[in-house]
Formats: C-alpha cells, sequence, structure tokens
C-alpha cells in the first residue's frame, strides 16, 4: 500500500509549533502576574485600579485575534499578516519600554 513506509507522529514544525505556543503563554502569563505588582509599586495604581487594568489587558489580547483572524483569513496574504503583526508586536515592546 501506498504510504506504509511513513513515519507517524508529529512533523518538526508541527513540534516546533507547540514549543514556540508554549513559550508564549509561559511570557503571557509572567507578564501578567507581574505587571499588577509594577502598576502598584512603580506607577502608584491603586491595587484595584492596577487589577482592572491588567484584566482589561488580557481581555484585550484574548479578543484581538478573533477579531482580525477573519480579516487575516479573507483579504490578507498569509506572510505579510505574520510580518505586519510582528512589527507591531515589536513596534509597541520599544514604545512601552
Amino acid at each position: 500500500m501506498a504510504g506504509e513506509g511513513r513515519a507517524q507522529g508529529l512533523s518538526k514544525s508541527c513540534v516546533l509549533l507547540i514549543v514556540i505556543a508554549g513559550m508564549e503563554r509561559f511570557a503571557f502569563k509572567g507578564v501578567a502576574s507581574n505587571l499588577v505588582t509594577y502598576l502598584t509599586d512603580v506607577v502608584k495604581m491603586s491595587n484595584s485600579s492596577a487589577a482592572k487594568t491588567v484584566n482589561s489587558w488580557c481581555g484585550f489580547t484574548s479578543i484581538v485575534p478573533l477579531l482580525v483572524a477573519p480579516l487575516a483569513d479573507s483579504f490578507w496574504d498569509r506572510y505579510s499578516t505574520i510580518l505586519t503583526s510582528s512589527f507591531l508586536y515589536v513596534l509597541v515592546s520599544q514604545i512601552s519600554s
């Protein structure tokens, strides 16, 4: 039969994607957990305001992919979408630091 010699399992690119997504989740959770401390100690926000801000930030970062995905799938090229989103990510990271 055709395909009998093919090894079963995940491809290298799939494993790489899972590892990178896991690392991104750890980084996101680390930033989110330390952001309340930063906002209360450095920015001098109240605990409730800092928690509300972090909660809003987590909600925003969760909803943006749902809003942008139909545009990326319907109108934008996949590589230009990745390039643009990466550029915006670096730009926002530089502005916020």
